[in-house]
Parts: structure tokens; sequence; C-alpha cells
């Protein structure tokens, strides 16, 4: 299998994983849709010899923002939706118009723009000058006290989401048992 053909399967397999996960009114099989868009954009990563952001999506976004997603969602009461009584959901009509009119007017212009490359480089050429480590160190460095208190942030918000969810079931006990 050449390139164009690896990158068009995994371009349809993202695009398709993106679609259902926003048409599917069934929360759990959005989230798994959206986890197959995160896998396919982590494969079109590889076709770019981006090895290093390919495993970063896939234990950064598949693993740990889709689960924390799941975990989310199965703290609400509304987890399926009635995917047999609607097929589409409102202004989809609407919301297809504005997206062919964004598709128009900014990205096609950009599209159009882009250069053919004439002579592109060979990969054996492509010589590397900076290691995993020092990438690592160039992203994080200046950001570790905001990580840190993202990080601190969304405990807290699980925690409290976990409590809610807890604290909104033992009231509706408490009016059943009077």
């Amino acid at each position: 299998m050449n390139e164009v053909t690896a990158f068009w399967m995994l371009a349809a397999i993202s695009v398709l994983g993106a679609l259902i996960a926003v048409r599917k009114r069934n929360l759990v099989h959005g989230v798994f849709a959206l986890l197959v868009f995160f896998v396919g954009l982590a494969g079109l990563f590889l076709l770019l010899l981006a090895e290093f952001i390919a495993v970063v999506q896939i234990l950064v976004y598949a693993g740990a923002v889709g689960i924390l997603i799941l975990f989310a969602i199965m703290l609400t009461d509304r987890v399926t939706g009635r995917d047999a009584f609607r097929v589409t959901s409102r202004g989809s009509f609407w919301g297809a118009l504005i997206s062919l009119a964004v598709f128009l007017v900014i990205l096609l212009p950009t599209i159009q723009d882009i250069p053919t490359i004439e002579n592109p480089t060979p990969k054996e050429t492509i010589v590397e000058t900076s290691t995993v480590k020092q990438l690592g160190i160039h992203l994080i460095k200046p950001y570790i006290i905001t990580i840190e208190i993202l990080a601190l942030l969304l405990t807290a918000a699980l925690v409290g989401a976990v409590t809610a969810a807890q604290g909104g079931r033992a009231s509706e006990n408490e009016e059943n048992n009077k």
C-alpha cells in the first residue's frame, strides 16, 4: 500500500469518526466514534513521520481525554439517546450550509494557494537536530505550573461531578423514604 492510499484511508476513517461522533445521540457511542477519530489522526501523524506526536495523540487524547469524557458521561443520567425516533437533528440543513460556506470562504482559497513541491527532499537526507528530550523541555518547561494547576482543577472537577451525582441520588432516596 502506498502513502497516498494510506492517507485517503486514514482521512476517511478520521472524517467518518468525527461525523459519527457529532451525529450520534447516544453519548457513549459518540465518544467511541471520537476515539476512532483520534486514532485516525494519529495514523495521519505517522504518515507525516511525526512519530512522537502520533504517540502523544494516542496517549493523551485517545487514552486520557477519551476515558475522562467516558467517565463524565457515565456520571450523567442521560446516557442513551433515541436514535430510532429521529434520524437527523434539528438544524442539520443550516449546519451543513454554514459548514459549506466556511469551507468555500476560508479553506478553499488557502488550499488553492499551496505551492506544489517540484523536487521533494528524500527521507534519507532529512537530518533531525533535536531529540525527544529537548522537544519535551521546550514544550513543557514554560508551562509546567499551568499544567499542574490544570491537573488539579480537572481532578477537583471530577470529584465535584461524582459528589454532585451522588448528592442528587441521596436527596431522591430521602424524598422516596418520606
